[in-house]
């Protein structure tokens, strides 16, 4: 009820959910079932990003899967795309006369899964067209939303490296940084008019050894 009831519900996909690919053999190799994906279109979101460390657990063909299931059940993605031009254009919802949009970058790799002319793959926050990618996405829309995953885990504080990316994404027109990955809710900033949240903490993420890790 929460998220059918907000006008955009907006999240990170914490890896693929397809049946195909090959275990990378990660620490933590994450895979979902594809099932999962008409549930979350059910539960009532509309955006998700496809930037961070475990799109590539299972490899290209994995994520060039999630994309299409995606596709299928009406879920917008961000942050990641079958070619980089589709990752570098931001998602647009229009909403009570405003378009909205969001674009989303990796900074904690994998460097193999950025997306290329003709390969299907991610937005990384170290691309030499960082700057010049937020701007053209900025100049489409009347409110971007910067979605970002970075920092480190389990960390209640951001780091220089978040507060750098955050800022530089406000000056080249964000009006709204989301940050996820470290797994607990971080502390919040506002720059320039701009609304900057670190990290949001845990949503659906089965983290139950402290009390942190289940808050968001």
């Amino acid at each position: 009820k929460l998220l059918k009831d907000s006008d955009i519900a907006f999240a990170n996909l914490e890896g693929t959910a397809s049946d195909q690919g090959v275990d990378g053999k990660s620490l933590y190799s994450f895979r979902m079932d594809p099932s999962v994906i008409p549930a979350l279109a059910g539960a009532g979101l509309d955006v998700l990003s496809v930037a961070n460390n475990h799109i590539g657990d299972w490899g290209k063909s994995a994520y060039a899967d999630t994309l299409s299931r995606l596709r299928e059940n009406e879920i917008l993605y961000t942050g990641g795309g079958s070619t980089e031009a589709e990752a570098e254009t931001p998602v647009v919802i229009e909403k009570h006369g405003m378009r909205i949009g969001f674009l989303g970058f990796s900074d904690v790799g994998p460097k193999w899964m950025e997306a290329g002319p003709d390969t299907a793959g991610q937005l990384l926050a170290s691309d030499p067209r960082f700057d010049e990618i937020i701007q053209n996405a900025a100049q489409q829309v009347d409110f971007l939303v910067v979605s970002f995953h970075w920092g480190d885990e389990y960390e209640p504080l951001h780091n220089a490296r978040q507060e750098h990316l955050a800022h530089r994404a406000v000056d080249n027109g964000a009006k709204l940084v989301i940050g996820h990955h470290p797994h607990v809710a971080e502390d919040t900033e506002t720059y320039k008019n701009a609304f900057i949240a670190y990290s949001l903490g845990n949503f659906i993420f089965d983290q139950s050894f402290r009390k942190e890790t289940m808050q968001g």
